[in-house]
């Protein structure tokens, strides 16, 4: 008894210890010491974290039955130098997530255990330390490792999946023990099992991995008997049950070092491109949620269920689902809303974000992301950003009878101006928020401009990022006829004078919804069909074309930003695929 006291003692002290060390390191006043000494030392970390990011398919891509270290690009990015990592924190990030797949880079040994390939380790273990020496708080884990093997375990703790979870991890532990605790071990990601087996249900899987990680990690010597151990829900939701499972399982460690993990990708139809294309705009038929509001469920979740009870929280990837580039990547201006939101209630609910996609470029100059840069850099300075309150993109069909207001969402800046243009181009109004473009500006510009972008606006504010409102000139869409296959799909020659695909549905004669998303009213961007504005297509990709497309007339409406709406009419026998034209 008196050895279990004292080790509570000392855990005590320890997080204390931890506490004031985090609070001095960042800045805290002294003087408020005896209120700050309330916070855990899991959140005190968190908090120090701040904002990330993750190094992005080089140590988690993988070839397989290859061992060479030169597979850290083979998923198409650069190889990791210490002038990238320099870069990253020099652009304010303050934690980095280095993702890590050990599949296909372990063997069994001759004792029946399962080692990992010395080399590749060794690599690894470089860049971990180039993080540290740069200053950075490090994540690291396994990654794919969940989907490709991990997933078949079946509970069983002489399994051929435990027994390999555990080898790994009992290297890992060993291996980077002697790290500083700006080091922190999460045991999986996005952890998830094929099926329950029998009465061991896939939650309880989970924790049998997730309590294996930890106890090796725990008994493994160094610098790991206080070491951050991170503890994905399952498979890093955010849903209710899946975070009050992971509570359950972390108090049942009685352990302060514990922080809990989960992913956030927004909305599968928003953030996938089903469609729906608006950061404000309703999610579902009679449903009142929209990306924002499932937004802000997502961190009331979050507080409720682990902050407000003295567990930190580290969002260890968040981003979107569509495409990147091109016509199928998420409206500009609406993704942008969406980012500046999440890292604005992250820091309000003290969060830290570890952001999936490059925010900047991984090769020198290491220039910040043309699209999204702007408004990272700001939230990782703590900055919010202003945008215009609808979409950012103005389509006009004829000369303006009018001035065009925008209303502005400032998040407490104030406007500054317009770059490069007159006082007399604009107007603003500081009690409504609301810029005013000239008429006789907008014309000016819709005379002298060809169909497509004819202005861009930089909108300047006190502080964040500046906006940029983009002024379109547009006239009807022409499609034309085309032929295509089942196996290949259709591209349609398009000439789109101007207006921008927002969504598209398919339907057969009857007016029923059909392809793979049926149970939505709108296709899949990217997946089920693409358009391409420079090269003047529109296309049915072979995606569509699943069992429930059948031979007939297949009707598909697209809807453009401006307004318009045209239906197309396509005409399947077998495999083959011909595109009719524009129908009433």
């Amino acid at each position: 008894m008196i050895g279990s006291h004292r080790t509570k003692f000392m855990k005590r002290v320890t997080a204390f210890v931890m506490i004031v060390c985090l609070m001095v390191a960042f800045g805290f006043d002294s003087s408020k010491l005896a209120s700050a000494a309330a916070v855990s030392p899991s959140q005190a970390y968190v908090e120090a974290m701040g904002k990330g990011l993750n190094v992005f398919n080089t140590f988690d891509s993988f070839n397989s039955n290859d061992f060479s270290l030169s597979d850290e690009t083979s998923w198409g990015q650069p190889k990791v130098t210490q002038e990238l990592i320099v870069a990253a924190k020099a652009k304010g990030f303050n934690s980095i997530r280095i993702p890590m797949t050990a599949y296909t880079r372990y063997t069994m040994g001759a004792d029946g255990h399962y080692v990992i390939d010395s080399a590749w380790l060794a690599r690894y273990k470089e860049v971990v330390d180039w993080a540290v020496s740069a200053g950075f708080y490090v994540m690291l884990n396994l990654h794919h490792d969940s989907w490709i093997w991990l997933k078949d375990w079946d509970g069983n703790t002489a399994s051929e999946e435990y027994k390999r979870y555990v080898d790994l991890w009992t290297q890992l532990a060993d291996y980077f023990k002697d790290e500083p605790n700006t080091v922190s071990f999460e045991t999986i990601n996005e952890p998830q099992f094929a099926s329950d087996t029998g009465t061991v249900t896939k939650q309880d899987k989970l924790n049998r991995i997730n309590q294996a990680a930890y106890q090796v990690i725990r008994h493994s010597g160094g610098n790991n008997a206080t070491r951050m151990v991170i503890i994905p829900t399952y498979e890093t939701n955010s849903a209710e049950d899946k975070t009050l499972a992971t509570y359950n399982f972390i108090t049942g460690l009685n352990d302060p070092n514990i922080i809990a993990t989960v992913h956030y990708y927004s909305d599968w139809v928003y953030s996938g491109n089903l469609g729906i294309t608006g950061f404000d705009e309703q999610l579902y038929k009679d449903s009142a949620q929209t990306p924002r509001s499932n937004t802000d469920l997502f961190f009331n979740t979050l507080n409720n269920t682990f902050i407000s009870k003295g567990i930190g929280v580290v969002i260890g990837e968040y981003g979107w689902l569509s495409s990147d580039e091109g016509a199928a990547a998420n409206q500009s201006g609406e993704k942008l809303k969406y980012l500046e939101y999440l890292n604005y209630m992250a820091s309000k609910y003290r969060v830290s974000t570890m952001i999936w996609p490059p925010a900047f470029d991984r090769v020198a100059p290491y220039d910040w992301n043309y699209l999204i840069g702007s408004t990272i850099k700001a939230s990782v300075q703590g900055q919010r950003s202003s945008y215009s309150t609808g979409l950012n993109e103005i389509y006009i069909k004829e000369k303006a009878a009018r001035d065009i207001q925008i209303p502005l969402t400032l998040n407490r800046n104030t406007f500054k101006g317009i770059a490069g243009l007159k006082k007399s181009d604009y107007s603003y109004n500081a009690k409504t928020a609301t810029l005013t473009l000239s008429k006789k500006f907008v014309n000016e510009k819709f005379t002298k401009g060809s169909y497509g972008l004819i202005a861009d606006l930089e909108l300047q504010f006190s502080a964040g990022a500046a906006w940029h409102q983009y002024i379109i000139k547009y006239a009807a869409p022409v499609f034309q006829t085309a032929t295509g296959t089942t196996t290949s799909g259709i591209t349609i020659p398009a000439t789109f004078n101007g207006s921008k695909v927002k969504r598209a549905s398919a339907y057969d004669a009857s007016g029923n919804r059909i392809g793979p998303n049926s149970w939505f009213p709108y296709m899949q961007f990217g997946s089920e069909f693409n358009d391409n504005y420079s090269e003047g297509t529109f296309s049915i990709q072979n995606n569509f074309f699943n069992n429930s497309v059948l031979d007939g007339t297949i009707k598909i409406t697209i809807e453009f930003y401006d307004g318009q709406v045209i239906n197309y009419a396509i005409q399947k026998s077998g495999s083959n695929v011909t595109g009719i034209g524009v129908v009433s």
